[in-house]
């Protein structure tokens, strides 16, 4: 802008100067010819003077009369005297003609110069940020079309722009601000919490089976869902008060609302992950509202494709400046209240506290720990044996994994796996289990023992498209007899994509591996599904065989009666999970349950310790049989 305003600047000081020249040089002709004859008067005189004096003087005089200069006539007083009324006459007489010259001229400028000087102030304008403004110019063609020009520039710049602040900050699914949009806003609310002493609140919205809706209906279907989702929540969420794409632009002035207090902003981070500001709240009831509001809006299914789809939401809630002072404390705060959310049951709202940070750090040090475990040799694997219900003989291990820890001792299952599967370190993890159960087996192998061991497989290990492959290669590597490995897979994963399910077990069972479904009756339950899959073994979870030993819960008792005679109906084997009083192992084995496995029998133990337990139950059997069948000869006799 400076530079055109320079060029203006420059274009006027020329045009005024070229006119002031042009006049100045007509006034000095007319002079030049005025002049010019007076002094060839003066000089005729004094020539004829001359000659009377001297002849050959003359002729030297009269030869460069035509070109002489008048510069040296200056020195002549009588040429001074002459030039003066001369030059006087000439300005007076020429004076009302010059000023008029130059106000017509002055008038031609102006033509230019004030189109220029709009045009000038209309750049500054737009160089200011008012980009909507478009240029309109009165004048000359040439300056019109310039004019024209400037303005389908800006019109294709406002374009850019727009893309770009589209690109930037509105997410394309939702049509919601995204995560960048987000972080400038919650910056900003928490900088003017603290400036005028309010708190603020971010909620952290995350859909529950989002995942299996994607896997099972496709990401398109996906999208559509959150699409929808967003839809509803910026309805529950007031909007006046939600600030999307088309209101940032004027975000600095709908900061706030009519009551002078911060507005909400709903955003998507990305995922199935959205967050809400709020960015001035009274009390914390204030933000469990509007939680509230969201997770009862999800009661109604979502209708996409005609086919209607329930999902609920964990929400997380953080406050700041309490629960962090920047824009990644608050949201990691709010992140881990909404993981406390889904821990305890799902469709509910948890609240940031001191404790979940304490648990965090641990988490993040378990994290940090287990990936080394494996390396460093810390991980065992334990075989808890199964045996047969009626008589209590074994036929079976199942191997389960414990953590030695050096610092912290052993670490349970239930700390550690949830957060290898969160953090995906329960592929390489899975992996050795399986690796190291079939090397257990190779060991009974090699003892002359037909004895299986079952391996309890991740979600997301069965999810891998080539899970019935890698589970045979590692099979023919160790070298065993594919018979003596059973798979235990929940009833949820079977049903999470029945297709898949079906592909891996077809490659398994060609193979004779085994197939068990653990936990049976806490999952889908979909007995329809399930009867279509080749399943051998049924597992009763433990939760159902607690029951049996309460004589007031005859619906449990029920629940395993039912278990036990549809897995009969199918000719699949039963195992009962849990079994730690004589009273339950009765009662099973009254019913027919083929196995059972507890405290009862044996507790898990490392693989040296169960081989050697099981070769005291061998003898101890033989010795059993021996007694019967001298017994059973007695008798004949």
């Amino acid at each position: 802008m400076a530079r055109q305003k320079a060029l203006i600047k420059g274009l006027k000081f020329r045009f005024v100067m070229l006119v002031c020249g042009i006049f100045l040089s007509i006034i000095g002709m007319q002079v030049f010819a005025d002049t010019s004859g007076k002094i060839r008067e003066i000089r005729n005189a004094q020539i004829a003077e001359a000659a009377n004096a001297a002849s050959d003087v003359a002729r030297d005089l009269q030869e460069p009369l035509a070109g002489t200069a008048l510069l040296p006539e200056l020195e002549n007083p009588q040429f001074v005297e002459t030039m003066l009324p001369i030059l006087g006459a000439h300005l007076t007489s020429s004076l009302p003609l010059m000023i008029a010259a130059i106000l017509v001229c002055l008038g031609l400028l102006s033509r230019f110069t004030r189109p220029l000087s709009r045009l000038s102030e209309q750049l500054n304008a737009i160089a200011a940020g008012k980009q909507e403004n478009s240029i309109v110019i009165d004048g000359p063609s040439e300056v019109r079309a310039l004019g024209s020009s400037i303005n389908a520039m800006m019109r294709t710049a406002k374009s850019n722009i727009d893309e770009i602040h589209e690109l930037a900050y509105v997410d394309p699914t939702t049509r919601l601000p995204n995560r960048e949009y987000f972080r400038n806003e919650l910056t900003r609310a928490m900088c003017r919490a603290v400036r005028v002493k309010v708190s603020g609140a971010l909620l952290f919205v995350d859909l529950d089976g989002f995942k299996k809706v994607n896997d099972t209906l496709g990401h398109d279907f996906g999208d559509k869902l959150l699409a929808a989702f967003a839809d509803r929540i910026s309805k529950i969420v007031r909007v006046e008060d939600t600030v999307a794409y088309q209101d940032f632009k004027d975000s600095d002035q709908k900061a706030t609302d009519e009551d002078g207090r911060e507005k909400q902003v709903l955003a998507r981070l990305g995922g199935d992950e959205f967050t809400i500001l709020l960015g001035e709240i009274r009390e914390e009831t204030d933000a469990a509202q509007v939680a509230r509001r969201i997770i009862n809006s999800t009661a109604r299914p979502f209708v996409i494709d005609d086919k209607e789809i329930r999902v609920g939401v964990s929400v997380g809630i953080a406050t700041f400046p309490r629960d962090g002072e920047t824009y990644t404390e608050v949201l990691k705060s709010a992140d881990m209240a909404m993981y406390l959310a889904k821990e305890e049951g799902k469709n509910t709202f948890r609240f940031y506290s001191e404790e979940l940070n304490e648990k965090a750090s641990l988490r993040l040090e378990i994290e940090s720990d287990l990936r080394e475990a494996v390396a460093r040799d810390q991980l065992e694997l334990y075989l808890q044996p199964k045996v047969k219900c009626d008589d209590g003989r074994p036929v079976s291990f199942e191997a389960l994994i414990r953590w030695h820890h050096p610092e912290k001792g052993t670490i349970q299952p239930g700390e550690f796996l949830k957060i290898a599967e969160e953090t995906g370190l329960i592929i390489p993890l899975g992996d050795w289990v399986l690796r190291q159960a079939c090397a257990y087996i190779k060991e009974l192998e090699d003892m002359g023992l037909d004895f299986p061991v079952a391996v309890n497989i991740s979600t997301q290990q069965f999810e891998q498209e080539d899970f019935a492959d890698m589970a045979l290669k590692i099979v023919r590597d160790q070298g065993i007899q594919a018979k003596h490995l059973e798979i235990e897979i929940t009833e949820s994963m079977a049903m999470n994509n029945p297709a898949r399910a079906l592909e891996h077990f077809r490659k398994l069972k060609r193979a004779r591996i085994r197939i068990a479904v653990d936990d049976f009756g806490t999952g889908y339950s979909n007995l329809s599904q399930l009867s279509r899959l080749p399943f051998d073994v049924f597992k009763i979870d433990r939760s159902f065989v607690e029951g049996i030993s309460d004589e007031f819960d005859t619906h449990g008792k029920a629940i395993v009666r039912t278990i036990l005679a549809m897995a009969k109906s199918l000719d699949y084997e039963t195992v009962a999970e849990g079994v730690e009083n004589e009273d339950q192992r009765e009662f099973l084995a009254d019913l027919g349950c083929d196995y059972a496995q507890g405290f009862l029998f044996a507790k898990p133990m490392p693989a040296a310790l169960a081989f050697n337990w099981l070769k005291r139950q061998n003898v101890q059997n033989r010795s059993e049989t021996n007694l019967i069948t001298s017994a059973k000869k007695f008798r004949a006799a």
